[in-house]
């Protein structure tokens, strides 16, 4: 048989494989909905099948053309395809999200939390799976070396060449569409492909794995809004001054503590279902004293994204969907609470009992204006309350910085305790328990543990406010809600959101509902505390500032415009003033989204030409 022959036959026996390979990885994606994804192939998504497809094959042509190696081209393609899918499946399962192409900067992250995970993801069988595949890999690679058996499958050196422009071309229009408006239109216009990056569960549905996740690729890079430019960020600034809110801060001369206390996945467990009893209330202290309800932009993970909003004021929202701005964006000085707080004469100090690395803290606070980081390798033999650091000893150390600090400290604590996986022994004594509710065993086991957690947090905080004898502001709210067993099965049991495949069956009212953690204002000084129905992650330093009595800088003046209309504002729920929510922002409030746009693109990738203006000291 020629050559030309074998090389033929064997590009469309590889194409084949790969076209039953997306098929397969795409039902297993797709878990229970896998005859639907069946369905998807043949009818609606055939086009968008078809080029995922292609994209593998292009993969194995690129590699192809370096190596002339069939066999390690075949490999090095499976691998690639099945890893991706893997990490996504199991993403999707504890965070309710796929896997986006910048999540690949987060490895250290990932390989950390593995420990924790290892239970529900039966990591021992992943791993031995994983190390027989290489052992076979590396087997082959060696056989091949060392017995160099004749190739079947070679082509010549121009053949090569074109087998690499041709796959570097197709796997281009994908990555790079919105360069090129051409190959932007044929997707969209010929095949009818699109990045519907403003929802991205249903961008992965829609086009595929692989072409959903080439398609994200580029939307790393965050375009400038229309108009952008010095003339209309001092424009954008003007009309703020002269709509300024007329809501004024009591100036005060004192400077109290602010210590604000981001708690790991804090939430009321009791609103899983009215059927749920437990045997003690887990938050009695949170609950009397709650303010009202936090709005995270994220669930079950995904802290750093709520961390940055409450720092920055800015929102997720304007960013790509599945982004993390500590990892991405911050790589420079930018204007946040801490450095805005030391042109008072404050010492800023944030506490967290975990790696400094992880989510790129240490940097990022830098460039935040923290004076100083305390991270696990900083606390002097801390007590452990099952996996991690408990929250009792985050309260023993914030009253140590409080009571060493001769300066008005600001202080910014994430705890720790309560993070996942709730497996069981996880502690020595479980005190709260709970009965009723639709939970089966594994879930109710899961469910008692996390509510344990609430129960630690709600009295270290409780532990925390009587101990403070300066004046101290605290704000205090969960960064995000809890994950509750695999694809929101405990959340699902006790009718808390709607069953069925991931979040097919969910309205917009079960986004929101997933979306809420309690918050509380306190001070111990008679400052008025904040009473409010919700509120996002963006808007929460204002109202800290305002119990602290400290004059605002302008920024805060246009955040006070934004929470006065729409109080609650994230990328996938937004909450009116009347308590109507909204997935697309109404037209009346349009105008201040247009600011706030400009506005953060100007800080975080422009030019800063509103920084003094926006973000100083008033004088």
């Amino acid at each position: 048989m020629k050559q030309s022959v074998k090389n033929s036959l064997a590009l469309v026996l590889t194409a084949i494989y790969f076209g039953i390979l997306v098929l397969m990885l795409e039902m297993r994606l797709h878990g229970d909905a896998s005859e639907e994804r069946l369905e998807w192939m043949q009818t609606t998504g055939t086009t968008a099948y078809l080029l995922n497809v292609l994209i593998l094959f292009v993969i194995y042509l690129i590699l192809m053309a370096v190596t002339n190696r069939f066999l390690i081209s075949f490999i090095i393609t499976n691998i690639l395809a099945a890893g991706l899918t893997a990490v996504s499946y199991f993403k999707m399962n504890f965070l309710g999200e796929n896997l986006y192409p910048w999540d690949l900067f987060l490895y250290n992250n990932v390989i950390n939390l593995l420990p924790s995970l290892s239970e529900q993801i039966n990591l021992p069988r992943i791993l031995t799976m994983a190390a027989i595949g290489l052992a076979v890999i590396v087997a082959l690679i060696v056989f091949i070396r060392l017995k160099k058996p004749p190739r079947l499958v070679k082509f010549p050196w121009w053949g090569r060449v074109i087998m690499a422009l041709v796959g570097l071309l197709v796997l281009s229009s994908f990555i790079f569409y919105r360069s090129f408006p051409v190959a932007g239109q044929v997707l969209e216009d010929r095949f009818g492909i699109m990045n519907r990056d403003w929802n991205q569960n249903e961008n992965y549905t829609v086009n595929g794995f692989f072409v959903a996740f080439l398609l994200n690729t580029q939307s790393a890079i965050v375009l400038p809004p229309s108009g952008y430019g010095k003339g209309k960020m001092a424009e954008i600034a003007q009309e703020i001054e002269e709509e300024k809110d007329e809501r004024e801060t009591e100036i005060s001369d004192t400077r109290p503590n602010i210590i604000m206390i981001m708690n790991e996945a804090f939430w009321d467990p009791t609103l899983l279902s009215e059927d749920l009893k437990f045997n003690q209330d887990p938050m009695p202290n949170v609950r009397e004293m709650q303010s009202g309800w936090f709005l995270a932009p994220v669930f079950g993970g995904g802290t750093a994204n709520s961390e940055f909003e409450v720092l920055t004021g800015m929102s997720n929202a304007f960013l790509p969907n599945g982004s993390v701005p500590y990892q991405q964006y911050i790589t420079s000085d930018i204007p946040a609470l801490p450095n805005y707080l030391k042109s008072f004469g404050y010492r800023t100090l944030a506490v967290h009992p975990y790696p400094k690395w992880f989510w790129n803290r240490e940097s990022v606070y830098q460039h935040m204006g923290f004076d100083d980081f305390i991270d696990i390798d900083r606390l002097d033999n801390p007590e452990y309350i099952g996996p991690y650091v408990g929250d009792a000893e985050v309260t023993r150390e914030i009253v140590r910085q409080v009571e060493d600090s001769e300066d008005p400290l600001f202080l910014y604590a994430v705890t720790m305790q309560n993070h996942i996986s709730y497996n069981p022994g996880r502690y020595e004594e479980v005190k709260i328990t709970s009965q009723g509710g639709g939970l089966t065993p594994e879930m109710r086991s899961i469910v008692d543990l996390y509510a344990q957690g609430v129960l630690d947090a709600d009295q270290a905080l409780k532990d925390l406010m009587d101990t403070l004898e300066e004046p101290t502001v605290i704000v205090f709210f969960g960064d995000h809600m809890p994950s509750l067993g695999l694809d929101y099965q405990a959340y699902k049991e006790a009718g808390y959101v709607p069953g069925g495949p991931g979040e097919e069956n969910w309205e917009l009212a079960d986004t929101y509902n997933m979306r809420r953690t309690p918050l509380v204002f306190w001070n111990n000084f008679g400052a008025p505390t904040p009473e409010v129905d919700v509120l996002s992650a963006s808007f929460v330093a204002p109202y800290a500032l305002e119990m602290a009595g400290i004059e605002q800088p302008l920024f805060y003046s246009f955040l006070d415009q934004m929470d006065d209309v729409m109080p609650g504002y994230t990328r996938d729920v937004k909450v009116d003033a009347d308590g109507e929510i909204y997935y697309v922002t109404p037209d009346d409030v349009d105008p201040l989204r247009q600011k706030y746009m400009q506005i953060q693109y100007d800080i975080l990738f422009g030019d800063q030409h509103s920084r003094e203006t926006l973000f100083g000291k008033p004088e």
